[in-house]
């Protein structure tokens, strides 16, 4: 089921992404795709333009996260990410998530930096058990464009797996 909430496309469930501050994310596009990854978890992608402010995506409770850290993220941006292969207007970050043994859910944390560059949370979303099913073995599209822009808003402008990796 697709719904179109304000300039949001989101390729899911309805309600499936809940929103906590919506106005903070007003230039944020979220699809989730079947791109035929694996089963017992899904792969984030986060597409920005090249020249946007570094933005990133932190995910904690993720069977990944590992080395005593309890998170991992995804960033792109202006001096971090990589180039799209097929348009370098674009960056891009990716990580595999692997659904955790325990019965927590999962929580992505969009993050961009804040006064003096101090990275600051202005959104969350949370997956929790009863919802891995939802997004297990898809990938989730996250487009966050520049403040005020609509280019994600653009169908065409949203590059997938095979136009970024």
């Amino acid at each position: 089921m697709s719904a179109i909430i304000g300039f949001q496309f989101v390729n899911v469930v309805n309600g499936l992404i809940k929103a906590n501050n919506e106005a903070a994310m007003k230039d944020v596009v979220y699809e989730l795709v079947d791109d035929n990854e694996p089963t017992g978890g899904f792969r984030i992608y986060l597409v920005v333009e090249a020249t946007a402010w570094n933005k990133a995506i932190r995910i904690y409770n993720s069977d990944h996260v590992d080395s005593g850290v309890d998170y991992c993220e995804v960033k792109a941006g202006d001096s971090t990410g990589k180039p799209a292969k097929s348009d370098p207007k674009y960056k891009y970050d990716t990580e595999r998530i692997n659904w955790p043994k325990n019965d927590n859910p999962v929580r992505l944390c969009f993050m961009k930096p804040g006064t003096l560059g101090i990275w600051t949370t202005v959104y969350d979303i949370n997956i929790p058990k009863e919802d891995r099913t939802k997004f297990g073995g898809k990938s989730l599209y996250i487009y966050w464009g520049n403040d005020g822009t609509k280019l994600f808003s653009e169908t065409a402008n949203r590059l997938k797996k095979g136009k970024i990796v």
